[in-house]
């Protein structure tokens, strides 16, 4: 295979762009995605199995909101936020430290290539809008496939482009030319982040692609698509 991610410069220009999300991530993008982006996120939550005292990983956790979703739904876990960026571990901090619950909450700074986890001990690996940010596509897959017990969940849901090419050429439209410009006063400021967006898009694989190159790590169970295809989720398990 050849080597998909990021790299080292564009990995820091989207690092320094996320950082500076942190206070209106959720707002913008659900204004920018017309809602898809958190509706997702409950279609990705619903295809879990999930049962109390599971040890969780999300990676990319960003200001928290999958694991808020997924916590919600349990009484008691260990959870595991990993991200590289501190100011968007403490936002998850801050999220998720009252939830009701016996919760186990652990946040580590650190990226998807290195996770700082015991092999064959986390039951559900989740990554929500993260996976495509990575430096090291297979090398995140492989980390994934390590630190989960066998027949454990990997749960991922991003931006894809869409395998219709007309779509795939309107999306792109969008997140270049539009999203900018929506994303300004609600940010702002002129110097926006989500101006990262588009970059981020063109070098997405297609939805099927993402589809398939996950299921050579994973047997991939599900597969729900949302926007014609630019948001993919999927559950997929460790064999």
């Amino acid at each position: 295979m050849g080597r998909r991610g990021l790299s080292p410069d564009e990995w820091i220009d989207v690092i320094d762009a996320l950082e500076r999300t942190v206070k209106k991530y959720e707002l913008v993008n659900k204004i920018i995605s017309l809602g898809y982006s958190s509706r997702m996120r409950k279609v990705l939550a619903d295809m879990a199995f999930l049962e109390d005292g599971m040890v969780i990983l999300d990676a990319g956790c960003g200001p928290g909101l999958m694991s808020e979703l997924l916590l919600s739904r349990l009484n008691r876990a260990k959870l595991y936020c990993l991200d590289p960026i501190p100011s968007m571990l403490k936002a998850a901090f801050d999220r998720l430290k009252f939830m009701k619950g016996e919760f186990s909450l652990n946040f580590i700074q650190g990226v998807f290539e290195q996770i700082p986890v015991r092999s064959e001990s986390v039951d559900l690996v989740v990554a929500s809008y993260s996976l495509r940010d990575s430096m090291d596509f297979y090398g995140a897959l492989e980390e994934f496939r390590r630190i989960l017990k066998p027949g454990g969940q990997l749960l991922v849901l991003d931006v894809t482009r869409p395998d219709n090419k007309v779509i795939s050429k309107l999306g792109g439209f969008y997140l270049k030319h539009i999203v900018p410009i929506i994303s300004i006063p609600i940010y702002g400021g002129l110097r926006t982040p989500w101006k990262e967006l588009y970059p981020t898009y063109e070098r997405m694989m297609t939805s099927s692609e993402f589809v398939k190159e996950i299921g050579e790590y994973f047997d991939v169970l599900n597969v729900k698509r949302g926007l014609f295809g630019i948001f993919t989720a999927l559950k997929a398990i460790r064999a």
